[in-house]
């Protein structure tokens, strides 16, 4: 787990955590529609979001999507707290599972989600290929990963873990990772403001 040194972008916590979750939920909120449209889920489907920060896309999911069953992780206590208020998500009940964790040791079982989100958390990852494989491991066969990145390629702050998003290359060395780790696709799949999709999919 993170120490909590790290900045506050990297780790949420306490009340300027909070603050700072509700800012970026705002700034986001384009990126949300994008990652909701790109995931499109069916009734009853399986997703899982690494790091879910307030839960405002869950929740988008949770409203729109019938009978979904969600799960996230989340490497801060204040923001799965946060998430855990929001209505929508407490009325999933048994459908609900939020995790403390990371995109590096996803505690579910292999083949268990039909999608699986991660926006603005890739620059993160510490290990960010044993994020993908991971995340390839949890998907059902032809299940979808959406990943929306900022772009970082020319002003990436040095704190970041992510060698990726440090490259000066980040959209492009993010799909060789995802095609390395074993995708069947991978492909980009447009923007919102600043951020940049890609969408990779299991083989059948």
């Amino acid at each position: 787990m993170a120490g909590r040194s790290e900045p506050l972008p990297m780790r949420p916590q306490g009340f300027w955590g909070r603050v700072f979750g509700r800012l970026m939920e705002a700034m986001n909120a384009p990126s949300y529609r994008l990652a909701f449209r790109l995931i499109d889920a069916q009734a009853g489907a399986s997703i899982l979001e690494i790091g879910f920060g307030t839960g405002k896309l869950l929740e988008l999911l949770a409203r729109k999507v019938k009978k979904a069953r969600l799960a996230g992780v989340e490497p801060t206590e204040t923001m799965l707290e946060t998430a855990l208020k929001r209505g929508a998500l407490r009325r999933l009940k048994d459908r609900l599972d939020l995790r403390l964790g990371t995109a590096d040791a996803l505690p579910w079982d292999s083949g268990s989600f039909d999608a699986i989100a991660a926006l603005h958390c890739f620059q993160f990852w510490a290990d960010p290929q044993s994020a993908a494989n991971e995340i390839l491991r949890t998907l059902k066969p032809g299940g979808r990963f959406v990943l929306i990145l900022r772009d970082h390629s020319k002003r990436a702050p040095k704190w970041l873990p992510n060698p990726i998003s440090k490259s000066g290359n980040e959209f492009g060395n993010a799909c060789r990772l995802l095609q390395e780790a074993g995708f069947e696709s991978v492909r980009s799949a447009g923007g919102a403001g600043s951020s940049l999709a890609i969408v990779a999919t299991k083989a059948a």
